[in-house]
């Protein structure tokens, strides 16, 4: 954002006690009435806010009429929530007020106007990835294959399922149990730990190719994962989840698969597992794409795009122009 002329500030919530929320769930934690006052009050020359999700957001959208200026309030990404009640209760107050929404996803802009109405007040910035850290390394065709992910969109059963009569070696990063299925001939190895970013990096580049298996969800699960393996260049397997669409082009970045499909999964497997060829060509048009469209460097440029039109947009309409 600095190439790009924006200057940015980052306003954590405060510590205790003066955050008094401090320590709980980031949902509660971002309710920070102190932050709220030096938003609305401290800083006269903010041209927009952006809170990651709804939470820090909410106070200043209901207070910012008591300030004597009122900077465009805009919130990064949104969790689809119809279960956990806090959650959707500050949606259903964020979504109507925000002056605009920033989406990972362009699939996420059906969901915005079918729940609340407001899809034209939303733009696609898309997930980015550091391009330069997750770089291609030599090819590995005789590493193991690789999934990773512990969020609750990530479907290993079936992966598991795919995998247990395949004469390959599976390694597993994630916290979330694995099934153990009889007559295994596939070796699995999980790692649960927490690992550093380069410890991570090493395991995709030991990686034959990355499968990255998901459920039907609303929210981009998975994203960080197709775009890291991309970014890598290691070809992918991944769910046909539609907000992960965005993110490849199947048969040229990626091979696609229809959700919970553990036969189809199974012969995607085998077809890259046998041709070190096709693993390359995904790989090298996965890091193509990255480049051109998720990088850092692009995201800054878009970013920067959009928040220099909304500013401009109420500009005018504050002068009347």
């Amino acid at each position: 954002m600095a190439l790009e002329g924006v200057d940015v500030t980052l306003l954590d919530p405060h510590r205790k006690p003066i955050n008094p929320l401090f320590g709980l769930h980031p949902i509660y934690m971002g309710l920070d009435p102190y932050r709220t006052a030096k938003i609305l009050f401290a800083n006269r020359k903010v041209d927009i806010v952006i809170s990651v999700f709804e939470s820090s957001c909410t106070l200043p959208l209901l207070f910012r009429r008591l300030a004597m200026y009122a900077p465009l309030i805009a919130m990064w990404d949104i969790v689809p929530e119809e279960n956990w009640k806090p959650r959707k209760f500050l949606q259903n107050i964020v979504l109507p007020r925000v002056d605009h929404l920033f989406l990972l996803s362009s699939n996420q802009q059906n969901y915005i106007e079918k729940r609340w109405g407001c899809g034209a007040k939303t733009s696609v910035v898309y997930q980015h990835i550091d391009a330069e850290f997750y770089r291609p390394e030599a090819p590995a065709p005789d590493g193991p294959i690789f999934a990773i992910g512990d969020d609750a969109g990530r479907d290993f059963d079936t992966l598991i399922r795919a995998v247990n009569s395949l004469d390959v070696h599976l390694v597993a990063k994630t916290r979330k149990h694995l099934i153990d299925l009889p007559d295994r001939r596939a070796r699995i190895d999980q790692i649960s730990e927490r690992l550093s970013h380069t410890d991570l990096r090493k395991l995709y580049a030991d990686a034959k190719f990355v499968v990255v298996p998901t459920y039907q969800t609303e929210n981009v699960s998975g994203v960080g994962s197709v775009l890291e393996s991309m970014a890598m260049g290691k070809a992918i397997i991944v769910t046909d989840n539609p907000p992960l669409r965005d993110f490849f082009v199947d048969g040229e970045t990626a091979i696609v698969v229809p959700a919970g499909d553990e036969a189809a999964l199974r012969e995607a497997i085998v077809h890259l597992n046998d041709n070190p060829e096709k693993c390359l060509a995904l790989g090298q048009g996965g890091r193509a794409m990255v480049e051109k469209k998720f990088s850092n460097p692009v995201l800054g440029t878009r970013l920067a795009q959009q928040i220099r039109t909304l500013v401009e947009s109420k500009s005018r309409e504050s002068t009347g122009g």
